[in-house]
């Protein structure tokens, strides 16, 4: 993200914005995503690990996954002070997602330029093990989040 846009108190008060948004969004309720860290261009939410999200084989179902990394990355984008919508998004499964308690995800903002976000994410397991990796870009509207 670039800081030179933004001071300190304007991307706390996108976060905020960004966060509450979340709140009212039932699919994002369903799947329980909790921010864990936000901060400028970095974001770690995650997803208990629970039987709502499982597949018939014990694992987090890769649609469960791709939502989580599309939810997230999304929000990090909007963090740039205007709502995004996604453009394309790729995600690798690497290893079946499996954990104890939650399946976090890491998303890390790879480039910001006028019209497009490119966030880059990674989704680990408890222990920290490199479940999946991908990358989004997502379209910065018109509409700036804290005139919403």
């Amino acid at each position: 993200m670039n800081d030179k846009v933004f001071n300190n108190e304007e991307f706390n008060a996108s976060c905020e914005k960004i966060i509450e948004v979340l709140k009212n969004d039932v699919f994002a309720n369903y799947l329980g995503v909790e921010f864990m860290e936000v901060k400028s261009g970095y974001v770690k939410a995650g997803i208990p690990f629970s039987d709502k999200v499982k597949n018939c084989y014990g694992t987090t179902h890769g649609g469960a996954l791709y939502a989580l990394a599309d939810i997230v990355a999304g929000s990090l984008a909007c963090m740039s002070g205007y709502f995004c919508t996604t453009v394309s998004g790729n995600l690798n499964y690497l290893l079946p997602a499996v954990s104890k308690d939650y399946i976090y995800l890491e998303a890390k903002t790879a480039r910001e330029g006028s019209h497009l976000v490119v966030v880059n994410v990674e989704l680990k397991d408890d222990e920290g093990k490199l479940l999946d990796n991908g990358s989004f870009t997502f379209f910065k509207l018109d509409k700036k989040v804290l005139e919403s």
